[in-house]
């Protein structure tokens, strides 16, 4: 198996953390996900609870900011808003990850695009229809069945503006990764094969 940066953005309940986890087991990489919280967090020096609930909140000074003074410079870290600041933070702790491990999985937070133009990504958009969402939802994450609907709901649209902000290109857009998956028609387990296949002889 060659290096390889697996980048797995997914639909809420559509089992993408689920696939990335199984990978990680059965190919011995890293994964990062809930993980990349907790350095955010250090780094920030703000709570881990702060992170959890801001890293997909956007503010409307981010593109202003980045369009004045560039991505990486002083004004932006110390003038941004603090749900800016911690996507530019966490955008440079995987771009960090990323070079100081030839092959490992990412999870959501933007990778696909942070890491657009490393030479060993492989980008997957992880979908599925409602009705598989909902009921996973239920069943795996505890939700109340009455609120089911709505929270999967919420949860798509704050993913689908905070991606769409920052990056400028539209959430689960099919030109924005090399492969699009779909577990309610193929589920959890043959998703994973295939993708474990397709990374073991890309």
């Amino acid at each position: 198996m060659k290096p390889m940066l697996i980048s797995i953005s997914r639909e809420y309940g559509s089992g993408g953390r689920e696939i990335a986890q199984n990978i990680s087991e059965r190919l011995e990489l890293p994964v990062f996900d809930r993980k990349l919280i907790d350095m955010t967090a250090d780094q920030c020096g703000y709570s881990t609870k702060f992170i959890q609930e801001n890293e997909e909140r956007m503010t409307n000074s981010f593109l202003y900011n980045i369009a004045v003074a560039g991505p990486y410079s002083p004004f932006v870290e110390t003038e941004a808003l603090p749900q800016d600041y911690v996507f530019l933070t966490q955008s440079k702790i995987i771009t960090k990850l990323a070079n100081e491990n030839p092959s490992a999985v990412f999870v959501g937070r933007c990778a696909d695009y942070i890491l657009r133009d490393h030479p060993s990504l492989f980008s997957v958009f992880i979908t599925a229809d409602m009705d598989f969402r909902v009921k996973r939802a239920i069943e795996e994450y505890d939700v109340p069945p009455e609120k089911a609907y709505s929270i999967v709901s919420r949860h798509d649209k704050q993913r689908r503006r905070h991606y769409n902000y920052y990056t400028g290109l539209e959430w689960g857009a099919s030109s924005n990764y090399h492969l699009i998956l779909n577990t309610g028609k193929l589920g959890i387990e043959t998703v994973t094969s295939i993708l474990i296949e397709l990374i073991k002889h890309a």
